[in-house]
């Protein structure tokens, strides 16, 4: 009888988790988004690793909105000896953005820091003192806070694109959108520790 007095709580805690799901598993994904509002700017920057396209057309439409002249695309080396900016830029000019001015920053860059440490000097050198930096909605709060660290002019906008692959509202419900929660808690993690 003890045993079924001291297992009624556990019992009961996990019970009410499992009914509530739906309210605070989304909570679980919300935290990693951090957006704001778009704005103008000196530039609008896309971080490369987007095999979709959703970063490069919402900043191709943050462009045609009147928000900076020019998209400067991260294009990372490695995809059957493209570069991802060039596979990008043809992408959006494809879907009708041939309006917009593309400018293609063609790297060897593996991950999000090394992009900011690259191109985080040149927008200074350039005078830039807002840039619109867009990456995938799972993103936007650990990019920032690379960014951020990184320090100083230009101030860094954070702009999320819609990821077909990550909907925050329910992303339990399908297998890849718990893969991109996991890897992104993993590295968001990380770079807390300074990994």
């Amino acid at each position: 009888m003890r045993i079924a007095r001291r297992l009624v709580l556990p019992i009961a805690l996990c019970a009410v988790i499992v009914l509530l799901h739906a309210q605070w598993l989304p909570s679980v994904a919300w935290f990693l988004v951090r957006a704001e509002a778009p704005r103008p700017a000196d530039a609008i920057f896309v971080l490369g690793g987007d095999q979709y396209g959703e970063r490069i057309l919402h900043a191709a439409a943050l462009a045609r909105q009147g928000l900076a002249s020019k998209v400067y695309v991260s294009g990372p080396a490695g995809i059957f000896d493209h570069y991802e900016s060039d596979l990008s830029i043809a992408f959006a000019r494809r879907r009708g953005y041939t309006d917009v001015t593309f400018v293609p920053l063609e790297n060897d860059c593996k991950s999000t820091r090394e992009e900011a440490e690259r191109y985080l000097p040149e927008f200074r050198r350039m005078g830039f003192e807002h840039v619109l930096v867009v990456t995938s909605n799972f993103h936007t709060r650990r990019a920032g806070r690379i960014f951020r660290e990184l320090g100083g002019e230009p101030e860094i906008h954070m702009m999320a694109a819609a990821a077909r692959e990550f909907r925050p509202e329910d992303w339990w419900r399908r297998r890849q959108d718990q893969k991109n929660l996991f890897l992104e808690w993993s590295k968001t993690f990380a770079n807390w520790i300074g990994m």
